[in-house]
């Protein structure tokens, strides 16, 4: 005889599998409606000149994306002197594309909500020029820079590399290289998806400053609204939102095609090459086979907030709270919700292995999305702290790090060495034979160093062709022959591919002196390399 136990848990596994599939059918991304009638018109202020840092929005328009969500979308050029924020909280767009630097706006009064984010690591640089140029960040002062309105990022780099503004001219950018090109400026403010094509395509050498170098690694270019258009009008954000991301994926599903219809319709006169590499490089900075398109997470905002407030643009309390957009629709009665509730019953009627079959596939789904959050994570724990180029310790951990082994050294009454290294002729390299090739210069120098040094070394690069190394438990006669062994194994470890000059190193050494204080200790570690270098490089000089 079947007992009632036994009848109801079948029927109530049944229950629970639906409630199961219709919770998990509310969490699916469906396209937002726009009430019945004409078209909503909105305008769209995009943050630079048209090129494929805006193709998301173009094929969204040209494939209809907008039109299915009841949107009639005007896009709207941007450059180096526009304000997109400025133009949305003043109600001259509905909608804009700004940088991290929106926190900045924010804190400061303007209204503006942060929808999506679709760089997750910013292409923010300076760019300088090798013949008469800086050769590092800290050489700036002195020299010309272009400066693009809404640079914040880039101010904040500088307040944290302590590269006085004051002692920089500072002149209006022409939204392109040519004033570079041609010598009228030394340092420039660029995006790495295109600039550095312009530079090579001139044939004129450049180098880098990045902002990663100092532990910077912000967001990079943000869609958002004002508070007011939130407020007003709900439905049309979640529309746009939705309409624009979609065609962000298919705009790095078929870069091709929107390299068409950029040339086509939006910037005739750029040449195809540099809008292919253009899309290459923001593919990678969207790394979207990580991450969703849009995604942006409340603590990596916190950790940006924290970066602007130690260079001092903004205060330290930040709360994210009206600052970013969590969409909250209620569901209407055409929404892919009620058609699933609706559709209940019929569910019912399905097989209990059919249930188990969407749950397994939901649970495969569900361990993806986490072993890809673990990645993502990890991801960008490494970029908070190394150097994207080389994988080591970037300045400021590294000084951390010699901080930390200084007094650990006089806490314990042990001894420690300090070795500051300059890559010898990295411009000439630079200048010669290209940046791709001093790049290649500058990891062969790091894998040598590692390999001539011990495990409990600690290898880290300051900044261009500087680098500085820890030595625990080392007194100035083993520091010496430690860098002695560096200084053979760079020279002995090849080129990076240029083929006509050999690699060197010039080394200064300090031991840990009773009286020194970090900074003292790096002085006097400098002092030697500086007469290393003076001597004819390719040596090591104790301080």
């Amino acid at each position: 005889m079947t007992g009632p136990d036994q009848t109801v848990r079948p029927l109530l596994g049944l229950l629970l599998g639906l409630l199961l599939l219709l919770l998990l059918s509310s969490a699916l991304p469906g396209r937002a409606q726009v009430p019945a009638g004409p078209p909503v018109p909105v305008r769209l202020q995009l943050k630079w000149l048209h090129q494929f840092q805006g193709a998301g929005f173009y094929l969204a328009l040209e494939r209809g994306y907008y039109r299915e969500a009841g949107l009639d979308v005007r896009i709207i050029e941007g450059g180096p002197t526009i304000d997109a924020a400025a133009r949305v909280v003043d109600g001259e767009a509905d909608f804009g594309v700004g940088s991290a630097g929106l926190i900045v706006d924010w804190a400061r009064g303007r209204p503006v909500v942060a929808l999506a984010v679709l760089m997750q690591h910013s292409p923010f640089v300076l760019l300088a020029r090798q013949a008469g140029g800086p050769d590092h960040v800290h050489a700036l002062p002195g020299h010309r820079l272009l400066l693009e309105t809404h640079a914040e990022e880039l101010l904040a780099y500088l307040a944290v590399e302590r590269v006085p503004l004051e002692r920089l001219t500072i002149l209006p950018h022409p939204g392109s290289v040519a004033p570079l090109i041609r010598g009228e400026a030394e340092a420039i403010t660029a995006y790495t998806t295109s600039e550095p094509y312009d530079m090579r395509v001139a044939g004129v050498p450049y180098q880098v400053f990045s902002p990663r170098s100092a532990g910077i690694d912000f967001y990079g270019d943000t869609l958002f609204t004002s508070e007011a258009m939130l407020r007003q009008s709900p439905r049309t954000v979640e529309a746009f939102r939705q309409a624009s991301l979609r065609g962000w994926r298919d705009a790095l599903a078929d870069p091709a095609a929107a390299i068409d219809l950029i040339l086509a319709r939006y910037a005739p006169h750029l040449d195809r090459p540099r809008l292919a590499f253009e899309a290459e490089e923001i593919s990678r900075l969207m790394i979207a086979d990580m991450v969703e398109i849009g995604y942006m997470h409340p603590g990596r905002w916190r950790h940006i907030a924290e970066g602007f407030a130690a260079a001092g643009l903004i205060p330290r309390r930040f709360d994210p709270t009206s600052f970013l957009y969590a969409p909250a629709l209620p569901a209407g009665p055409g929404t892919p919700q009620n058609w699933l509730i609706a559709a209940g019953a019929a569910v019912l009627m399905l097989a209990a292995a059919t249930i188990l079959c969407c749950l397994r596939r939901q649970r495969l789904r569900l361990n993806e999305e986490r072993a890809n959050r673990v990645r993502l994570e990890e991801h960008y724990r490494d970029m908070a702290r190394l150097d994207p180029l080389t994988g080591v310790p970037h300045r400021r951990v590294m000084l951390e790090t010699v901080l930390a082994g200084l007094e650990q050294a006089r806490a314990q009454g042990r001894p420690v060495s300090l070795l500051l290294l300059d890559v010898d002729g990295l411009r000439t390299i630079n200048e010669r034979f290209g940046q791709a090739a001093g790049d290649s210069s500058l990891v062969v120098f790091r894998a040598a160093c590692q390999d001539a040094l011990r495990p409990g070394d600690r290898l880290g690069r300051l900044d261009g062709d500087h680098f500085a190394v820890l030595l625990p438990e080392t007194d100035i006669a083993n520091g010496l022959a430690m860098a002695e062994q560096v200084r053979l194994a760079v020279e002995h470890s090849g080129n990076g591919g240029t083929d006509r000059r050999r690699l060197t190193v010039s080394i200064g050494v300090a031991a840990l002196a009773e009286t020194d204080t970090l900074d003292h200790w790096l002085l006097r570690a400098e002092r030697a390399l500086n007469t290393a270098k003076i001597e004819g490089r390719n040596r090591v000089v104790a301080a």
